[in-house]
């Protein structure tokens, strides 16, 4: 039971993990590197989360990521 159901697509919690890793970051390198990712590993999970929600959940700032 590691999915909840939005818009009719599943999402997969580990997507939420890398939320909270750019959340508390506010940096997509410094959020990969907390994760053991690669930057694109999270930026791709990132494009899935705003597609699924609609909405971009976060805005560059210069090389900072703000919610």
């Amino acid at each position: 039971m590691n999915q909840i159901h939005t818009r009719s697509e599943q999402l997969d919690l580990n997507l939420l993990k890398v939320f909270e890793a750019v959340y508390r970051e506010r940096n997509l390198s410094l959020a990969a590197q907390a994760l053991y990712l690669t930057p694109s590993a999270v930026s791709h999970a990132l494009a899935r989360l705003r597609r699924q929600f609609d909405d971009p959940l976060f805005v560059r700032d210069g090389r900072r990521m703000s919610p």
